[in-house]
C-alpha cells in the first residue's frame, strides 16, 4: 500500500442521519435532504466507535495437516455515539420506537421496547473531505445504561446502531473511502 496523505481522517463536524429502511445513499453527501432526518444534537467528546462481536477463528484439519485450514463464525459490528437531544424523537431512539404518548404530554418506557428500524447514514467533515458510513437497514437503540456525570456536561443518550442485512445484499453497510483518484 502506498502512502497517501489525502487518505487520513481528522473529524472537524458531522452528522447522523436516519430515514426509512431501503432508503438509498444520498448522491450528495455534503447536502443530504429528505427523506432523511438529522437525529440532533451528539457528544463532541464521543464521535464514534465500532464494537464487533463474533469473528471467532476455528482451525479445522486433518489428519495429515493440523491446521489446513481456518473458517471464521460471523461478525456482526456495533456503531456507537452519544446523542445529547432529549426531544420525542431523541427518546424513542434510547428508549424504544414503541414509546406511549399519555395524555399529559409524557412518554410511557414501554415494558418490551423495540429497536427503531431505518436507513442510517453517518457524515464526518475533514475540511473538503467527507467520510461516511451508510446501512441501508439498522436497528438503532441504546448502548448503555443512561448516566448524568457532573452539571457542568451535556447528558447523553448512548445510542448503537445495529447494521443488518437487508434483502439479498451480501453486506450489511458501507464506508466510503478517502484519497480516491479517478
Amino acid at each position: 500500500m502506498a502512502l497517501n496523505d489525502d487518505a487520513t481522517l481528522v473529524i472537524g463536524a458531522g452528522n447522523y442521519f436516519q430515514a426509512p429502511a431501503g432508503t438509498a445513499i444520498p448522491a450528495v453527501l455534503s447536502a443530504v435532504t429528505t427523506p432523511w432526518e438529522n437525529l440532533g444534537h451528539t457528544s463532541l467528546e464521543e464521535i464514534l466507535s465500532i464494537s464487533s462481536e463474533g469473528g471467532e477463528a476455528t482451525v479445522l484439519g486433518t489428519l495429515q495437516n493440523k491446521a489446513l485450514r481456518t473458517t471464521y463464525s460471523a461478525r456482526t459490528d456495533q456503531l456507537n455515539f452519544t446523542l445529547q437531544q432529549f426531544d420525542e424523537a431523541g427518546l424513542k431512539l434510547y428508549y424504544g420506537a414503541n414509546m406511549v404518548e399519555l395524555d399529559d404530554e409524557l412518554l410511557g418506557v414501554p415494558t418490551n421496547p423495540t429497536p427503531t428500524i431505518c436507513a442510517f447514514l453517518a457524515v464526518f467533515i475533514d475540511g473538503d473531505n467527507l467520510f461516511a458510513f451508510y446501512a441501508p437497514k439498522a436497528e438503532i437503540f441504546r448502548a448503555d445504561d443512561f448516566s448524568a456525570g457532573d452539571s457542568e456536561s451535556l447528558a447523553g443518550l448512548p445510542l448503537a446502531v445495529k447494521p443488518m442485512q437487508l434483502g439479498s445484499n451480501d453486506w450489511t453497510y458501507a464506508v466510503t473511502p478517502l484519497g480516491v483518484t479517478p
